[in-house]
């Protein structure tokens, strides 16, 4: 099982950096800012049995996770639909299947807006079926049902920009971020990933809210695993991300090893003390990484006026937070963290 979509700010790859601080037992998991969920896959493969709560202030992911878990077969029959005409469709480097700015122009709406469907009505590309599929969603979603809501945005996210999520005035508040490369050969998705999550979803606590309202679920035996909004981040998440809610995500982790439970909070480092001041009884590992989605550097712009972006080094933090007395009932061999 693989995270159902690509995420900017996915732990992924920094699981095996994560390795030796990971907890071997656990009978609950928690993960209040869920996102693409790389961690929840790690935990459900570790122990399937656990019981697992899953939280997300943004509920239009929440709203893919429960149709998966819900309503998969009308789910996948939504995607595949979309699936089949987009791929039947030219690409970008497809003859016909280039940016057309004069059609563009010819059917400008203003402040940003294009009628897409008239467009893609004149010229079929995959290019403009994305953009006219994105401005139904944004603009006449009350049209669908939830499970077609949650399988149009899904697609979406498998067709759009490499994992960010971006919410435009143009669309509505909702869902906004450009299309991707568009090079997709035999398929968008992958049915059988989204069927093993449809199982492993089966015995999970879905919520979409504040992450407060979660920590009463939280007691020992929770394995807990925070990942906010990193400080200083530049992805739009729709959320807070300053001091005060960074204080706040400090208090929760704390909160949680004070009721027994075991908690890892992921953070970007920024040199200035900052977690390092308020780490209290809690443990700090750090970590070198290379952002190459939602937090890199714009660099400039391509000949669309798309922009383009450089890859920036950072370092993140893995801060601990567990009862000492309690250590020994998650971590088999303490001796791997040192």
């Amino acid at each position: 099982m693989k995270p159902l979509f690509m995420w900017a700010g996915g732990k992924k790859k920094l699981l095996k950096k994560y390795e030796p601080h990971l907890p071997d037992n656990f009978t609950s998991y928690h993960e209040p800012f869920f996102g693409g969920g790389a961690m929840f896959v790690w935990a459900y493969e570790k122990n399937p049995n656990a019981t697992f709560y899953i939280n997300d202030i943004n509920e239009h992911i929440i709203g893919i996770y429960k149709a998966v878990r819900d309503d998969v077969e009308n789910f996948c029959l939504a995607i595949d639909r979309l699936e089949s005409t987009y791929l039947r469709l030219p690409g970008p480097k497809d003859e016909g299947g280039a940016t057309n700015k004069e059609l563009e122009k010819k059917y400008s709406l203003g402040k940003g807006r294009r009628d897409w469907e008239s467009i893609h009505r004149e010229q079929n590309s995959r290019r403009h079926f994305y953009f006219a599929v994105r401005d139904f969603y944004a603009w006449q979603y009350e049209k669908l049902s939830k499970t077609t809501e949650a399988a149009t945005l899904y697609f979406l996210m498998k067709t759009g920009f490499n994992g960010v999520w971006q919410l435009n005035n143009n669309t509505n508040g909702r869902f906004g971020t450009p299309c991707g490369l568009m090079n997709h050969k035999d398929r968008v998705y992958d049915k059988e990933n989204v069927m093993e999550w449809h199982r492993a979803l089966q015995n999970c606590k879905i919520t979409s809210g504040d992450y407060q309202q979660t920590l009463g679920d939280v007691t020992a035996g929770s394995y807990v695993f925070l990942d906010p909004p990193y400080r200083g981040g530049f992805a739009d998440y729709g959320t807070e991300k300053d001091d005060n809610f960074q204080e706040g995500v400090l208090r929760y982790l704390n909160s949680a090893r004070d009721a027994g439970g075991y908690g890892m909070l992921s953070n970007r480092d920024m040199s200035d003390g900052f977690f390092e001041e308020r780490k209290e009884k809690n443990e700090i590992n750090y970590f070198d990484v290379t952002y190459t989605v939602g937090r890199r550097k714009k660099v400039g712009t391509d000949e669309n006026g798309e922009p383009l972006y450089a890859a920036v080094k950072a370092r993140e933090i893995l801060m601990i937070g567990v009862d000492n007395r309690n250590k020994s009932c998650y971590i088999n061999n303490t001796n791997k963290q040192e």
